[in-house]
């Protein structure tokens, strides 16, 4: 049954490699937009020191969890300490559960923003605000995506690895998106501190309310 877990975290990263790599890709040519804008190697790379570290901490968790996968799944790196804090069925099906959820929630974003999906701050070309079908439940479903797929992550493996990557990376998650609120109400002014005071941040408890809205979050509008 562990190799069962391991298999699914290793198919949900390559899942979620090949649906951010194919957005960047198809943007750039099918759009001539240059959607990844963490400048690493350029002079504009002291302005997303911020995004180069959260980089850097993704990697290191996709390092581990693929790390951990392959040695429960194929019995490679048989070197790693197992950091166990618990081992329970219930907890496992739960963070299935929120992988899947954050993933329905990934795919609906990238659906919805189209044009505008951006990696770190874009600055020169923000695109077109996108405020309808996944965006009027949540400001920030990448992030919330994100967020459920660590603590679910943690929750199948019970590794203390994955508990300290999910309140690390959760934490700078949050300070990047802090970041990007404020450039978005530099940008879009008015029409965003709208946006704010109808549409929560993570989530909107009032919209799960009407069934007529929860239908509206699946309609695949998309920014142009």
């Amino acid at each position: 049954m562990e190799k069962f877990y391991a298999y699914i975290q290793i198919i949900s990263l390559a899942v979620f490699l090949a649906l951010f790599t194919g957005k960047a890709v198809y943007l750039r040519r099918q759009k001539k937009i240059s959607a990844i804008k963490i400048n690493i190697f350029t002079r504009e790379g002291l302005k997303h020191v911020f995004e180069i570290i959260l980089f850097i901490l993704v990697n290191l968790w996709t390092f581990s969890l693929l790390a951990y996968s392959l040695k429960t799944a194929f019995g490679t790196f048989p070197s790693l300490p197992e950091l166990k804090l618990f081992n329970i069925f219930g907890l496992k099906i739960a963070g299935l559960i929120l992988i899947i959820s954050g993933f329905v929630f990934y795919v609906l974003a990238l659906k919805n923003l189209g044009n505008s999906w951006r990696l770190g701050i874009d600055d020169k070309n923000p695109g077109k605000l996108v405020t309808t079908g996944i965006y009027s439940f949540s400001r920030h479903p990448i992030y919330l995506f994100f967020n459920l797929y660590f603590l679910g992550t943690f929750l199948i493996n019970g590794n203390l690895v994955f508990i300290v990557f999910t309140f690390l990376l959760g934490a700078v998650l949050h300070w990047q998106l802090i970041r990007e609120e404020k450039f978005l109400l530099k940008v879009y002014e008015r029409q965003y501190r709208e946006y704010m005071s109808s549409t929560g941040r993570y989530f909107t408890f009032k919209f799960l309310i009407s069934i007529k809205r929860v239908k509206y979050l699946f309609r695949f509008e998309k920014a142009e």
